[in-house]
This record gives C-alpha cells, structure tokens and sequence, in this order.
C-alpha cells in the first residue's frame, strides 16, 4: 500500500483535444461546471502530500481555473510532443516533494472518485504500480510509486507505460472511467 498522503498528484490538462475540435474540451460545460473541474476538486478532496497540473503555457483561462483551485501549474511547453512528455514534466514536479508515489490523473475523466483513488493506494506497493482498468483496457488513474518514477525518468526514449512493469489493475466499471474526447461523449454523458 502507498497511502494517498504520501503520494503527489498529477493532473495532466496539456492535451490538444484534437478530436474534439477547436474548442478546449477541458473548459467545456458537464452538467454546468467545466470538465477539468471535476478532476480539480477531486485533487481538492484528497489527502494528497501534493497536487500539481500539468497545463501549456498559452493556454490562461484552463491555468486561471486550475491555479485558482489550488493545484500548482507545471508547464508543458510542447504539448504536441504527446502525454509522455507532459506525464515526465508531472512525475518530475512531484517527486521534488519527497512522496512515496505518483498518482495521475487526467483533466477529462469526471467520473473517478475517491474511492477509486483509495483502491489504487491499497494495491499499490513501493515496487509496483497500481493501474485503472475498465474489464478491456488498462488506463488512468495511474499510482506509480517513487522508485519506479524515477526510472521513467531515467528512460526519456520509452514509453511510460512500458515502464511501469507488471502493474496491479484495480478494476472499475467503465462508466467510472469514462473519459470525454470528443463533443459527442458530452452528449451521451450520465
């Protein structure tokens, strides 16, 4: 187990939403809030030791929101470089706070809670990852403790999660991990 108190999180918000068009799907409305919100407050909620985002530089009223939530803005500043980049520029941030692990989380997954989190904590151990699954797919949110993160950062050529090992999956209904990428999933959304 990696206690959530002893872990950092890492929003990751430096996406280009390119399947969702011009517009930044994390500043669009659910259920009269923006998206990203949600993923903020669950960082607020949490016993987090450190909450961190990781967000482009161009990108003012996403920083606005989110730094006004209490997360600390990281800079991605080429964000079309991909979620590898903008993972290590998270996973670097936070491990400058002394944590035993690394939970990650993306800006457009409202549906995660609390209890989800806990669940990776429990399966988590300092030599192995915990990480979400939804019965097909591995995805986030991702609990990848300390000494693993460091070695991710000591490969920038591979991807992170070739890196991770053999990770525990801790298995949630689809629906929890519903993530929104394009405007028809705000359409269809619970």
């Amino acid at each position: 187990m990696i206690p959530l108190e002893r872990c950092g999180a890492v929003l990751l918000c430096a996406g280009l939403s390119r399947r969702f068009g011009a517009d930044n799907k994390l500043l669009m409305p659910l259920d009269g809030k923006p998206l990203v919100t949600y993923g903020a407050d669950l960082c607020a909620v949490a016993p987090f030791a450190s909450r961190y985002a990781v967000v482009a530089p161009a990108d003012i009223a996403l920083r606005d929101m989110l730094s006004g939530a209490g997360l600390t803005l990281v800079d991605n500043s080429d964000p079309a470089t991909g979620r590898n980049r903008s993972l290590r520029i998270g996973l670097a941030a936070a491990l400058t706070e002394g944590v035993e692990g690394v939970l990650v989380l993306l800006g457009d997954m409202p549906h995660v809670t609390l209890g989800h989190l806990e669940a990776l904590a429990r399966a988590a151990e300092p030599d192995t990852a915990a990480i979400s699954h939804d019965g097909d797919a591995a995805m986030p949110p991702t609990l990848i403790p300390a000494a693993i993160a460091r070695a991710v950062l000591g490969e920038p050529d591979r991807p992170v999660r070739t890196l991770l090992g053999e990770p525990a999956l801790v298995h949630a209904d689809p629906a929890l991990l519903a993530d929104y990428d394009t405007p028809n999933r705000f359409e269809r959304a619970p």
